[in-house]
Order: C-alpha cells, then structure tokens, then sequence
C-alpha cells in the first residue's frame, strides 16, 4: 500500500507532465507563426518605404496613402509584440511548471526506490535468520567445510587474476611503447614498406611458378622430340645394319637412353640421357661395348654417323669419314661401300650433299668408284722436297689396276 500510493500520483504527474508538454509545445507553434508573420509585415513596411522614397517627388498623393498604411502597420506590430511578450510569459510559467512536476516526478521516484530498497532489505533480513537457524544444525557442518574450502579457491583464483591482470598492465605498456616506436621517423613507413615487399614477393613467387610451369612444359616438349629423333635414328640405323653388315651373329644395332632424374624440384630436376649402343639378335639384346669386335664396333661408329646424317643434315649434307675400314674384313668392306654408294644416290638430287672420304684402303676406292656417282678422286703425294701435294685420278685407274 505504501508503494502503490507514490506509483498512483507519479502516474497523475507524468499525465500533467504530458499535457503541459502540449500545451508549451502549441503555444511555441503560436509563438513561431506570430514571429514569422511578424517579419513578413515588417519587411512589407520596409518595402512600401522603400516604393515611398522612390515614388516621394512624383506621387504626393501614394504617400499620404502609403503613410497611413504604415502607421497601420506600426500599430499592428505594437500590438503583435504585445501579444509575443504576453505568450512569453505564459511560456516561462509553464517551463516553471514543468520544472515543478520533474521535480516532483523525481522525488516520486526517489521514494518508490526506497520503499522497494526496504522491502528487499526486509526479505533480506528474514532470509538470514532462516538461514542462521538451519546453521546450528550439526549436519551442517561438512556443508560449512566445502563453503570454506570455495571461499579458500575464490582467494586463490582472486590472487591468479591480480597477477594476470599485473601481466596485462604490462602487455599494455609494451603496446603503447610499441605503438610509439611506430610512429617514429624508423617505421612510419613500414605498412606502405611492407605492402610493397609483398607485393614483390607475390609477383615474384606467382612468376617462379610460371617459369617452373614453363620449364617442365619445355623439357617435356624437348623429350618428346627427343623421343621422336631417337625412333628415327634407330629406324634409319637398323636399316643401314641390315643392308651392310654380312654376319649372322646380329640382326640389328640400336641406340638406347637411360635417364637420370636429378634432385630438387620438377623444374629444378636436370635429367642426364646416358647413350649406349646395343646389339639384338632375336629377342636378346647385348651392350655393344663389351661384346663386340673391333671392326663390329667400326662398322658401328659409321653407321651411326650416317644416321645421324640422314636425319639431322638434310640442310647441312657434309659427311667426313677417316679410315672407315679399320678393322674390318673385306665382306664389311664391300658392304660398306655398297652401303655408301646407296646413300650417295638417295642425296644425289638435293644438290648440297657431299662425302669426303679419307683412306688408304684402295680397294675401297675402287668399289666406291664403282657407283654411276664417283668418277675420280684425290691422291694426297709427296715430292722430291718432301711437300705433299694432290693428284686428281680416274677411278677407271684403280679398276684397270693403275694405282
């Protein structure tokens, strides 16, 4: 009962507090309009006395008309400021008003805050005492233990949070020193610094990967060919091997590769292409090398060159041969001149081949004149004074028997 009378009469003071609201709030429109038409009248007058003193030499009869006009309005304007100071102090009794019923609402609540204030304190009070009588219970005591026990944590955690807290004030007072030192002519550059270095870095990272990406596409092209180059070789050089070599003991000789990954990365890995020349017979292969004779591994070497000729001098057709016919037996002799004769006549028609061939076999220059291609050859001699010289002779001699 004691509450709910304040709250009954702060509800009727907030209702006159509402009203007097509206009332100022009218009479402040009031206030502005009679302003407003006030200034328009006398900007009027201001106008007409201007139009006056314009019109005072040629109309005298506008100025007596005008003059009364303005006395009309002078009156007008004593009456409407009469009537703005009187709406005024109407203004400042109700602002007083106002004041009063806020003052009065504030007090109104003021007490509600007390009354409720004693009534908790009350509740307060009587809970205590329940709580005291349940207290003196000896079954209590183990509750009374564990409340200690709680107590003892909370100042244990309270001392953990105080050193925190101490720990923070010094984090904070290294930010602020830090911030400072940011601020400083060393690093007041350091954000628009950094952007750049990174920038730098992305564009220089994002460029590795396209040149990494570029290097294996490169070396996968270059493999590729050489793949395609290699099958070429091995075509044309099993074909020489079959038309020249005359034993029985192999069918055909081939170029073979063995790669070598290298370490690091796919674009930083080198492969190494080790070559080794086989011999096939069947379905066996032999590394030339260790199994071969000598005029097998000369045989070999010539005709691998010729290989090479054929598929990668079709613009550059010089072929160089010096003693080819080292270590080899007259069968190999012939075929290999029969080899050569046939090559001659496929280059024939392309107009910039030529094969020099440097020997001391005779013979084989005579069965190399033997082709519709060779009609002589040079004879490298020397003189009384010991200086070589050439002599162009007839391949005819050789096969007449003139050597």
């Amino acid at each position: 009962e004691a509450v709910r009378k304040p709250k009954e009469e702060l509800e009727i003071v907030e209702v006159e507090l509402v009203q007097l609201r509206e009332r100022v709030g009218s009479h402040q429109k009031k206030i502005t309009r009679l302003l407003h038409s006030l200034g328009n009248d006398v900007e009027n007058c201001r106008k007409y006395a201007n139009k006056l003193s314009e019109r005072k030499g040629s109309a005298g009869s506008d100025l007596s008309e005008l003059t009364g006009r303005m006395e009309t309005c002078q009156e007008e304007y004593q009456h409407l400021k009469t009537k703005k100071k009187t709406l005024e102090n109407e203004l400042m009794q109700l602002k007083g008003e106002l004041s009063s019923s806020e003052s009065r609402k504030a007090a109104l609540k003021q007490c509600i805050k007390i009354r409720e204030f004693e009534r908790k304190m009350q509740k307060l009070q009587e809970d205590i005492t329940d709580l005291d009588v349940k207290l003196e219970d000896p079954e209590l005591s183990s509750v009374r233990q564990t409340a200690l026990e709680i107590q003892r944590q909370i100042e244990q955690k309270s001392q953990v949070k105080a050193e925190k807290l101490g720990r923070n004030r010094g984090f904070q007072e290294e930010i602020s020193r830090l911030k400072r030192d940011l601020g400083s002519d060393m690093f007041k550059d350091a954000e628009r610094a950094y952007h750049n270095h990174r920038i730098k870095c992305t564009v220089g990272m994002q460029t590795q990967k396209d040149l990494d990406n570029y290097i294996v596409a490169y070396r996968r092209a270059v493999m590729r060919c050489h793949a395609d180059k290699m099958e070429k070789i091995n075509r044309c050089l099993r074909d020489l091997w079959v038309t020249v070599y005359r034993g029985g003991d192999i069918d055909y000789i081939e170029i073979r590769t063995d790669e070598d990954d290298g370490e690091g990365g796919a674009a930083k890995k080198r492969k190494t292409v080790n070559y080794r020349v086989v011999m096939q017979k069947g379905d066996v292969s032999v590394d030339m090398r260790q199994h071969s004779s000598a005029g097998q591994r000369v045989l070999a070497a010539l005709l691998i060159r010729l290989a090479l000729a054929e598929v990668f001098c079709n613009n550059c057709g010089i072929i160089t041969l010096d003693e080819p016919t080292t270590n080899l037996d007259k069968e190999n002799v012939q075929s290999l001149a029969m080899a050569l004769s046939s090559f001659i006549k496929q280059r024939h028609g392309s107009g910039n081949f030529q094969l020099i061939v440097i020997t001391h076999d005779e013979d084989f220059v005579e069965l190399l004149g033997r082709s519709e291609f060779i009609d002589y050859y040079f004879k490298v001699q020397r003189d009384s004074n010991n200086h070589s010289f050439l002599t162009r002779k007839s391949v005819l001699d050789l096969t007449h028997g003139n050597k």
